[in-house]
Order: structure tokens, then sequence, then C-alpha cells
């Protein structure tokens, strides 16, 4: 075996563990599941293909733009699955440009209910506020899944004025997911027939997506069917040519997007289990309670984390070591109360705070406290690299330089990809890409901090990175203004240039990622190729 197929080998089979051991967390999940939910489940896993290769997004997006309808199979609790819908809408619409073989699109949802398109159509509309919207349709008790996973995709058919359709219905007990395809199929027959030019992309359950179930209602209609994360393409896909967005072409109709890891889908349907119980009437729209974390057990999946990557690594970290502290939603009081506690000083009370509102989270090392304005996986993985950083070097500064805040980044990024190699971060093509968008522009505000961040990430590779080993306050200064962007998306791209030299076996992955928490800035930068090689690698 040659050392590259090593690495992605040993990366395969440590997700496959982080599958397993998730998969364990919802077990009792089963034998709760109703024979109709059972039945819909196993239909669907059958009507998927074991032959599928890699293509180019943009043909998935073509083959898309030239059918009728499109259903996208939704995993309600995983957010990557909202996210994968939403990335490809956006990409169907084309920004929106009118050409010649310009077609009207709709978008259909499963989260609304079709009893409420008078209220759909008063928001979108402008004429409903979102707040008094979610209360008219009772979203939080008919749909319950979580707003602001599917708050963008409704934004952006506002912005460009998508209509959106409900397709949702309550049904009686008695035969209700069939009866809820029917009444779905029906909806979306009449938009054709209304308008038969229209592009319709529907959003729902994934199950719904089986060869006998919805597909076959609406087989008088040319259909694209779109699945994504499905776990038997996702870990053999594990490999050097990962994306962060990679399509599958199962058949010619037929697709499935990648854009996370396995584990973390059924984490998001444990979590979701643990804090609410899933049933036919909770998963498909039933009366349950609104969606919170509040009573989470974040700091059992921060360890999980911890745990997974010191054992994977080999870096000997004691369990004892792995102390910390979570700040949900923190106030001032709170922030107050821990910075007198652990006599963080005022400099770094500054920084944290301009971290955690540029960043939504934020790290106080002193402390060892993670603070969070919203629950997020990726904070959570990229929060545990600064811990094991920690861990790694305890007499480190707790100053807080530019060159320790980059470090850190590259810690936190590390782990992040491991733990998730599809997670998207930056990377020195894609800063280089974007920085030459942004130049000749008139910017204000967050665009233009970025914008010089980019510059500023563009002139550390150009140099050497002899600028990096200066510790001027002109540096510190501009990372400052730049509400720390420009330490965040160094590190980013240092990490992201690592770990592609560990898959393709350049260093061995384990011993070469283990030393990299234990690593000075200098030994870290020393890893990498010459710029134009690092491109390549990317």
């Amino acid at each position: 075996m040659s050392s590259s197929a090593l690495s992605i080998a040993l990366l395969h089979d440590f997700h496959r563990k982080l599958q397993l051991s998730t998969l364990d967390g919802v077990k009792h999940l089963h034998g709760q599941t109703t024979p109709a939910i059972a039945d819909y489940a196993k239909r669907f896993q059958e009507c998927l293909p074991t032959q599928y290769h890699r293509i180019p997004s943009s043909k998935l997006v073509d083959r898309v733009r030239d059918a009728e309808v499109v259903l996208f199979g939704d995993f309600h609790t995983l957010p990557q699955s909202q996210a994968a819908f939403f990335e490809l809408l956006k990409r169907c619409f084309n920004n929106g440009k009118e050409t010649a073989t310009s077609r009207p699109m709709q978008v259909a949802l499963e989260i609304f209910a079709a009893a409420d398109q008078d209220h759909i159509d008063d928001y979108l509309s402008g004429r409903l506020p979102e707040e008094y919207f979610l209360k008219r349709i009772d979203y939080h008790n008919k749909w319950g899944f979580p707003w602001e996973n599917y708050k963008p995709i409704v934004d952006f058919c506002v912005q460009n004025k998508i209509p959106i359709v409900g397709i949702n219905c309550h049904t009686d007990p008695t035969n209700r997911l069939a009866k809820r395809d029917s009444f779905a199929a029906n909806i979306i027959n009449a938009m054709l027939t209304q308008e038969p030019r229209t592009l319709v992309l529907c959003l729902i359950g994934e199950y719904h997506l089986a060869d006998q179930h919805l597909p076959q209602m609406l087989q008088s209609r040319s259909i694209v069917r779109v699945v994504n994360n499905i776990d038997d393409y996702s870990i053999p896909s594990l490999d050097q040519h990962m994306a962060s967005f990679e399509a599958l072409e199962l058949n010619a109709d037929f697709f499935c997007i990648l854009n996370t890891s396995p584990w973390l889908k059924w984490q998001s349907l444990a979590m979701w289990e643990e804090l609410h119980g899933v049933s036919e009437e909770s998963f498909y729209g039933g009366e349950i309670d609104a969606y919170t974390v509040q009573e989470y057990d974040f700091e059992y999946q921060l360890l999980f984390i911890l745990k997974s990557v010191n054992e994977f690594l080999q870096l000997g970290i004691s369990s004892s070591d792995m102390s910390f502290d979570i700040y949900l939603k923190p106030d001032r009081t709170t922030l107050s109360y821990i910075r007198r506690k652990f006599g963080i000083s005022r400099q770094n009370y500054a920084t944290a705070e301009r971290k955690l509102y540029q960043d939504g989270f934020c790290y106080l090392p002193r402390a060892k406290a993670i603070l969070l304005l919203e629950f997020s996986m990726t904070h959570l993985l990229e929060v545990a690299g600064f811990i094991l950083m920690d861990c790694m070097n305890k007499q480190l500064s707790k100053q807080g330089s530019f060159a320790q805040r980059v470090q850190y980044q590259i810690c936190g990024t590390l782990t992040g990809l491991i733990m998730n190699p599809r997670r998207a971060t930056a990377t020195l093509i894609q800063v280089e890409a974007d920085l030459k968008q942004l130049q000749r522009k008139r910017l204000s505000g967050e665009s233009r901090k970025y914008r010089e961040a980019y510059r500023q990430v563009r002139d550390f590779y150009q140099d050497g990175f002899q600028e990096v080993f200066k510790p001027t306050q002109s540096l510190e200064g501009r990372d400052r203004d730049s509400n720390y962007l420009i330490s965040r998306i160094f590190g980013e791209t240092i990490a992201h240039q690592i770990f592609m030299l560990c898959l393709n076996s350049e260093l061995e992955m384990k011993k070469g990622l283990a030393t990299l928490f234990s690593n000075d800035l200098p030994g870290q930068l020393a890893l990498l190729r010459p710029r134009e090689e690092m491109r390549s690698a990317s």
C-alpha cells in the first residue's frame, strides 16, 4: 500500500469509528420507529444505487436546470442538508441573469403547510414581519426544526422574488406518509399545469424520494432526485480530491451531494432525539415543542471530540487535563464575572469580545472558557483544537500575540478538518480569487475588513512569511482593526495546506498532524512548500 493510500485508509477508519460510535447514541431511536417509517426508510435505502462516480458540480446544476421537478432529500436535523439545498438553489438561479433560456422558478417546501399559503405570500411580499409570520403559521409547533437553518433559503427567495409554495399537510394516522406524498404531488402538478416552463425545486424529507413514493406520483414529469451525505458514498469519497461541495452521479437523473462527514449527520439526529424524542409525528412535522439547545449537553459533545482526536493522533493527553467551561449566549454580567474570576486583562478581554461578535465564538485560554453566541458544531470542533494546543503547550504565554493567534487557528482548523474533512476553510487560492474580486471597489464595513485581510495574507506568502515574525505594533494594529480576520484567515490557509500534505503523505498522517499541536509557528510554516507547489496541493 502506498503512503498516500495508507493516510487515506487511516482517515476512512477513523470516520467509520466516529460514525458507529454516534449511531450507538441513537440506537434506541430505532426501537421507537413506527412500521410506516420503517417501511419508508427501507424502500429509500433500497433505491440507492451501489455504483456512482464523481462529476463536476456544474454538471449537476446543468441537469437540474433541464428538469421540471427537482426533489431534494432533506435530513431535517442536519444544517448541512439545508445548506446543500440552498447552494444548489443559488447556482440554479444563476444570479438572476435573464437569458434566452431563462425559466421561472418556484420553491416547494415541506416545512410549510399548504393551508398557510396566504401567510406565506404575505411574508414573501413584505406585508408580514418574520416574527408574526412564524407565529401565524405556528412554525415551531407544526414543524419545529431550527428555523435558522431554513431561513437563508426563504430570505433568498424573498430577495429574488422566487415564489414559495407550502406542500405539507396534516392527515389522519392511516397511511399518513403516502397521503403526504399524494398531497405534495398534486400541488407540484398544479404548479406545472399553471406554468409549464417552471422549474420546481422541492425540499422534502429524504424518505419521500424512494422510487415507490413521491417520484412514482410524478412519473409523468421530468424529475431529478438529489440526496445528500449518504453514508455509503461519503466515507469512500474522503480522499485527497474531496471538496466542501461535491457531486456524485448515481444514475442519469439521480445525484448525491456531499458536504459534511457522516458522523455529524447522526450527531445532529442524536441531539434532536435527546431534546425531543423522534417519532412519526415529530420527524414529519407533528405537534412538538419549539427546538431549543439550552438543555443540550455541549460539554459531553466537546469531550467526545477531544478524546477522539487525542486517541486518533496519539497525543497522550490525560483526560483530567481536558477541562473547560462553555457559556452559551453570555450576557454582559456573565462576561464581567469571567473577567474578574480569571484576572483577564482589559486587552485580552477586548480581544475576546471582538472575536466573539466577529466569529460567533471565542476561547479564553486562561479560563479555559468557551463563549458561544449560538450553538455550532463547527465552532466546537475549532475550540477543541484550541484546548488541545493548550494541553500540549502548558507553558504557553497567555498574552495573545499575533503569532500565537495564528498558531491557535492552525490547531483549531486542523481539528475541524480531522473531524470533518469537508469543512469549508480558507485556502490560498480562494484568498487570491476573493481579493481579485474585491480590488478597485469602493467598500466599507465588513467587506473592506475582508479585503485588507486577504491582501495581508497574500503578502505574507509573497515575502516568505518574514513579516509574521516581526512583532510590530503595525501588524498587531492591522489584525485588531480587522477584528482579527488576518490571523484567522492566515491560520486557516496554513492548516489547509498542511492537511492536504498529510493526505498526500508527504507527511505521515498521524505523526505529521500530532507534531503540529506541540510545534511552534516557525516549525509549522517550515512544513509548507514553495508557493506554486502549495497552489497545486489545494
